[in-house]
């Protein structure tokens, strides 16, 4: 099926792996293709995400919004939680940062900062991070939308359009957050596509 891909949708499924490492993800789900795909603001779907104002920044938040914690370290009120349980957090930093270095727990999986592990310095970890079935529902759903429009190739807006169709929770939040209303959008995007044929 990839090999019906446009470089630029290959590059979506690329960057979703990245944004997935970047947020401490262990799965590429449909919030890391949508944020990859808005890396190409030129590109048919991307574009029309673009003119309405959404950003790989605000989609990164609407992310962050949905799955708590997603590409942040523990925060004020995982401290409160902890001190229930006579953790006191800043301690525990000081400590690891006295022990393994400055920020020790601050480095995400994949965050392209090196780590401290068994004594030695490591590199960037780079780590394979599969799909979730709703991500790749979306995929086979891109190649759907291809097929129904008559095109020949796979591209960004067949990703978008097989995103837009998405129906689980977390696509739905995301899109609820970034002030999306799937269907709507849709039919902006298939407007944009006949305006451009």
């Amino acid at each position: 099926m990839f090999e019906r891909f446009s470089r630029e949708a290959r590059d979506v499924v690329v960057r979703a792996q990245d944004e997935a490492n970047k947020l401490g993800h262990d799965w590429i789900g449909t919030e890391h293709l949508l944020l990859a795909a808005l890396h190409h603001p030129e590109q048919p779907g991307a574009a029309t995400l673009a003119r309405l104002g959404i950003t790989p920044a605000s989609c990164r938040a609407a992310v962050a919004g949905v799955l708590p914690g997603a590409g942040e370290g523990l925060g004020p009120q995982d401290a409160e939680a902890l001190r229930a349980f006579g953790i006191d957090l800043e301690e525990v930093r000081r400590r690891a940062d006295e022990s393994f270095g400055e920020g020790a727990l601050d480095a995400a999986p994949g965050s392209g900062r090196t780590k401290r592990g068994r004594g030695r310095a490591a590199g960037p970890v780079t780590r394979h991070v599969p799909f979730a079935a709703r991500a790749k529902k979306v995929l086979k759903q891109a190649l759907r939308e291809a097929v129904a429009r008559k095109d020949r190739g796979i591209g960004v807006e067949h990703v978008v359009l097989g995103m837009l169709r998405c129906e689980d929770n977390i696509s739905l939040a995301v899109f609820s957050r970034l002030g999306i209303e799937p269907g709507v959008v849709r039919e902006l995007v298939l407007d944009d596509l006949r305006s451009a044929a």
